[in-house]
Formats: structure tokens, C-alpha cells, sequence
């Protein structure tokens, strides 16, 4: 199969799980190794709403392809990024799309699922990356320094949301039972509007009576700083053409965001994403 065909199956592969909702909710904790063309799957364990402590299976597409020897174009789950910087190794940057799930009576939470619907929301915005290499002749022993900032264009939400992340990436000398094995140690933090917390966790309206327990108060959760995220991974090239990772996400939500009903009372402050991926290079 040719490039140009292998990257339109996977395109139309993510336009599936996207449209039927299947696609890990916000980003997956994958962090794609080296610049070479990929295309792959990954199975994750989720959260089943933001804030629940119950848990589903989501599909998360993995694409990577580039048309120079730095820019290229990124599916990681529900995101796709387009690096527009040329000649440079150290500096990735360019628009986004994110995809956000929806909320509904789809969650097994016997109350949260009764709640008005949050739609499935679109994020629009732009993203900045510079890699710093940390020892020379081993471009992958580095740390990766991570921003980006989206809006929502479906009417979901108003205001800006955005992450800064810190990466650091460690080639394992040893490898794992003689092949390559590379590790990777995040941490994030969540910037996020009042608009879209009290969207996501505030409580009003005909909502109140399901939390009997706030006496008719609304419960108004502004924004701010909504959590730290701590990623983590271990990546192994098992085949010259086929790259195995294992990796997973714990993230704490903060302030409002924990304190609200919906997850203090109905879900878990501590939300955690854990899967599986195989990749194919090409």
C-alpha cells in the first residue's frame, strides 16, 4: 500500500471514531518517539464523563505524516496538529483541532446521567513545541516543552482553555529483550474559563433537584488553574517497521473543579487514562 493510501485510511478511520464518539475523551497520553511516518490504533481505559469514576473503553487513532523534513501533519486521538514551521528540529508549531466528548445519558451514573447534556464540543487554536536535546549523538534523550491554547466554535463553552507540559524523553540504553525502549515523564497543568468549568461541573436550573443535598443553591465553578496532568510511557520498536507503546495519563482536577458535586459527590477528583498502541512506519 502507498503512502497517500495509508494516509487515507487512517483519516477515514478517524473520522469514524470521531463521529460515533468512540475517540478518547481530550488528549491521550501518546507521545510519538521520532519524526518518521506512522499510522496506528490505541486501546484506552477512560474516564466515562470528566470528573466520573467509572470507566469505558475508547479507540484512538495514531497518524503521523510529514511532506518535508520537519512539517507534517498529527493525529494523536481526538486531536489533530499541523507543525507549519520549516528548518527547524527544535521548533514545532501550527493550528489545532481538538475534539471534546459529550455528556449524556450514554454515562452510567445514575444521576449525572439524567442532567442536561453537554454537547460534543470542537476546540480551534494553535500550539507551540520546543525540543531540547540533552546529550549529543542521542537525539531522543531530551525534554520537550509544550503550550497550546483552543476555543470552543460550537457554542458548548466561551472562553479559552489551554495546557503548558514539560516532557522528558529517556532512550533506555539496554533496550527491552535486545530492542529499543524509550520512556517518557510528563507534567502538565490545565488552564481552563468559568465558562467552562461551570459548564462541565457547575449544577443550576433543573439540575438542582438531583443533589438534593444542595438545598436548591446552584453550584457556580469558575475557572482558573483545573488540574496538573502527570503522563507517563514506555514505547518499544519490537520490529523495524512496528513501534509497541504502553502509556497513561493521571490527572488531579483542582479548585472548583474537584470541589463540585458532580465529582466530588457523583465521580473522583483523580481521573486516570491507561492503554495500549501498535504503530506501523512507513
Amino acid at each position: 500500500m502507498t503512502r497517500s493510501k495509508l494516509l487515507s485510511a487512517g483519516l477515514a478511520a478517524a473520522a469514524v471514531l470521531f463521529s460515533q464518539n468512540g475517540a478518547a475523551q481530550e488528549l491521550i497520553p501518546i507521545q510519538i518517539p521520532q519524526d518518521a511516518n506512522l499510522i496506528g490504533l490505541g486501546v484506552f481505559s477512560v474516564p466515562d464523563y470528566y470528573g466520573s469514576d467509572d470507566y469505558k473503553a475508547a479507540a484512538a487513532p495514531l497518524i503521523r505524516y510529514s511532506w518535508s523534513d520537519t512539517q507534517y501533519v498529527q493525529v494523536l486521538g481526538p486531536e489533530v496538529r499541523l507543525n507549519l514551521v520549516p528548518y527547524r528540529t527544535d521548533l514545532r508549531a501550527g493550528p489545532l483541532i481538538r475534539f471534546r466528548q459529550r455528556r449524556d445519558d450514554d454515562v452510567d451514573d445514575a444521576v449525572v446521567k439524567h442532567m442536561r447534556p453537554v454537547p460534543s464540543a470542537t476546540e480551534i487554536g494553535v500550539f507551540v513545541d520546543y525540543h531540547m536535546p540533552l546529550e549529543p549523538g542521542r537525539p531522543l534523550h531530551k525534554v520537550v516543552f509544550s503550550a497550546d491554547i483552543v476555543g470552543n466554535t460550537t457554542g458548548v463553552y466561551s472562553g479559552p482553555t489551554g495546557n503548558i507540559k514539560a516532557t522528558y524523553f529517556y532512550p533506555f540504553a539496554q533496550g527491552l529483550f535486545g530492542k529499543p525502549l524509550l520512556g517518557t515523564l510528563g507534567f502538565g497543568l490545565f488552564f481552563a474559563s468559568d465558562h467552562f468549568n461551570d459548564r462541565y461541573f457547575g449544577i443550576h436550573g433543573v439540575d438542582l433537584p438531583r443533589f438534593p443535598e444542595r438545598a436548591g443553591r446552584a453550584y457556580k465553578a469558575e475557572g482558573g488553574l483545573t488540574s496538573i496532568k502527570i503522563p507517563f510511557s514506555l514505547t518499544s520498536q519490537v520490529d523495524p517497521k512496528w513501534l509497541v507503546t504502553v502509556a497513561g495519563r493521571y490527572e488531579r482536577l483542582l479548585g472548583d473543579a474537584a470541589d463540585s458535586p458532580v465529582v466530588k459527590d457523583r465521580g473522583d477528583e483523580n481521573q486516570w487514562i491507561i492503554g495500549v498502541a501498535a504503530s506501523y512506519l512507513f
